[in-house]
C-alpha cells in the first residue's frame, strides 16, 4: 500500500516524528499515517507504547518493545522503539531506566549506521536523534548544563537531515535560548515586544492553538505586542508528495487564510532559516521576544491561554 510522508506535531515523549512507511524512504513521520497504517507492525507498537509511557506505564511499554523484538530482530524499527523508551523513562523521573536504554539505543544504531545512512532510514534517523536527546537531558538534569551544551554542539556539524539538526538546536535553544538576543529576528520589530507562533501546514495543534493566539493579539496588540508566524516548506502538499515550489508556497497561503483567518493580518514568512534556528522539530512552538530584542521565553509545544497571556502580561510590564 502506497502511503505519504508527513510531518507530525509533538507528542508527550517524541520531539522527532513518529513514522509509516514510504514509497520515497523506507519510513516516514506521520502522527496521522501512524495512526491510518495500525496494521503495520512498528505503528502499531510505537503508538501502544506511547499510550503506555503517557499512562506512566513504563513496565508495559518495555514488555510491548521485547514482543517487537523477538518478531522482527534488533533492526532500525527496534532502536527507535528503544528510543522512545529512554525519553519515556527520563520523563517519569527513571534516569536508571533511561540510560539503559539509551546505552541500548546507541550500541544498535552504531552497529547499523556501518551499513545505512540515516538519510534513507527514518528509523534510524529518529533512534540517533532521540539518543543525542536524552543524552544531553540527562546530562542537564544531573546538573551538567554545561557538559549538555558541549556535547549538542559537538552534534549539530554532524547531523544534516531536517529532523536530527532541528532537535539538536531545539535543545540548544531549551539550555542557553532564553537571556539571549533573539536570532533571525527582523530589525523592524525592535522596540517591540514579539510573539513568534512557528508552524506548520499540515499541523492539527498548530490550528488548535490557532484562536488562543488570535485572542491574546487581538488583546494585547494595543499595547505594543506584534505576532509573527513564520513556517517553512515540507515538500508535500496533501497526496502529492513532490509539489514545486511555487505549488507549496500556494498551499501555505491557502492553509493560511482557511484556517488562521484571524490571524490573517500577522506577517508570516516562509524562513527555513529561521525555523531551523529556533529548533522546530516540532510546531506548534512559541516564543516571547522584549522590547530590547532578548528572548524571554522558548517553548517548543502548545500553551494554555492562561500560562501565555501571563508571560505576556510580564513581558509589557517589564
Amino acid at each position: 500500500m502506497t502511503q505519504k510522508r508527513l510531518p507530525v506535531s509533538p507528542c508527550p515523549y517524541v520531539s522527532a516524528s513518529p513514522l509509516a512507511p514510504s514509497p520515497a524512504r523506507p519510513l516516514a513521520r506521520s502522527a496521522a499515517i501512524l495512526l491510518l497504517a495500525a496494521a503495520t507492525a512498528f505503528a502499531a507498537v510505537t503508538t501502544e507504547i506511547r499510550f503506555k509511557l503517557s499512562a506512566g506505564d513504563l513496565a508495559s511499554a518495555e514488555a510491548l518493545a521485547e514482543d517487537h523484538l523477538h518478531a522482527h530482530g534488533a533492526n532500525s524499527e527496534y532502536a527507535a522503539a528503544l528510543s522512545w523508551l529512554a525519553r519515556g523513562a527520563l520523563e517519569l523521573g527513571n534516569p536508571e531506566a533511561a540510560a539503559r536504554y539509551l546505552a541500548q539505543t546507541k550500541a544498535l544504531t552504531t552497529e547499523l549506521l556501518k551499513t545505512k545512512r540515516v538519510e534513507d532510514d527514518d528509523y534510524l534517523e529518529t533512534a540517533v536523534g532521540a539518543s543525542i536527546e536524552v543524552e544531553a537531558r540527562a546530562l542537564a538534569a544531573r546538573g551538567e548544563r554545561g557538559d549538555a551544551i558541549a556535547f549538542l554542539e559537538s552534534q549539530a556539524p554532524r547531523w544534516k537531515t531536517w529532523p536530527i539538526a532541528a532537535r539538536i538546536q531545539k535543545n540548544l535553544n531549551l539550555l542557553t535560548l532564553e537571556g539571549q538576543p533573539a536570532p533571525e529576528l527582523d530589525p523592524q520589530y525592535r522596540g517591540n515586544p514579539v510573539l513568534l507562533f512557528l508552524w506548520a501546514h499540515w499541523c492539527g495543534d498548530c490550528k488548535a492553538q490557532a484562536p488562543v493566539i488570535a485572542r491574546l493579539r487581538a488583546k494585547y496588540e494595543p499595547r505594543g505586542l506584534r505576532v509573527i508566524a513564520p513556517t517553512r516548506r515540507y515538500g508535500f502538499i496533501g497526496d502529492n508528495e513532490h509539489p514545486t515550489t511555487e505549488q507549496e508556497d500556494q498551499e501555505i497561503e491557502h492553509v493560511w487564510k482557511a484556517s488562521y483567518a484571524d490571524l490573517a493580518a500577522a506577517p508570516h514568512p516562509i524562513s527555513h532559516a529561521m525555523m531551523l534556528r529556533y529548533g522546530v522539530s516540532a510546531t506548534p512552538t512559541l516564543v516571547l521576544i522584549d522590547r530590547r530584542g532578548i528572548v524571554r521565553m522558548y517553548r517548543p509545544t502548545r500553551m494554555s491561554e492562561a500560562e501565555l497571556a501571563r508571560r505576556i502580561e510580564t513581558l509589557l510590564a517589564n
